[in-house]
Order: C-alpha cells, then sequence, then structure tokens
C-alpha cells in the first residue's frame, strides 16, 4: 500500500484546496506543516503544496533549493489528479 504526505505551508492559499481534493478523493495522507519544521529539516525544501507518495514521487509541487519556499501558482485540477492517482497502481 502506497503512503501519501502532503507538505504545506500555512500561508499558503493552495494547501487548503489541494487538501480537499485529496479528502474528496477518499485518500488517506499524511500532513506535514513545514512551518512546524526546523531550519535545515527535509520538509522545508519543497514547494508548498506537494504531495509525495512514499516520500519519493513528486505528484504535484516540487523541490526547492533549501529554504526558498515557494507556493505553486495552479494545481493539478480534480480530474487531472484523479487520472494521476489512478495511474500509481
Amino acid at each position: 500500500m502506497k503512503s501519501f504526505l502532503l507538505i504545506y505551508s500555512d500561508s499558503c492559499p493552495n494547501y487548503k484546496l489541494a487538501k480537499q481534493m485529496l479528502e474528496e478523493f477518499g485518500l488517506a495522507f499524511v500532513e506535514l506543516n513545514q512551518d512546524d519544521l526546523h531550519e535545515g529539516c527535509w520538509g522545508k525544501n519543497f514547494s508548498s503544496p506537494t504531495l509525495l507518495v512514499d516520500n519519493d514521487l513528486i505528484i504535484f509541487g516540487g523541490e526547492t533549493k533549501s529554504g526558498e519556499r515557494a507556493c505553486p501558482e495552479t494545481l493539478p485540477d480534480k480530474t487531472e489528479l484523479w487520472i494521476l492517482l489512478n495511474g500509481l497502481n
């Protein structure tokens, strides 16, 4: 079974939409709030939001340079995200 990790920052306006889509799909996921992490922690090296599968595969979001957090302007729409998640089998 695959594990899903949603990395986010409270200040990112896309976080709530990403979380809502994942919940509507009934996807079990763990949330990692970057605001609670110490400097240098690996979780701070991702844009907000980022969805990781098995702590390796990035579904949306992405890596950033150390300490340079960013909020992507767009997320996949609900249909695109559903296709991406279903392709993980």
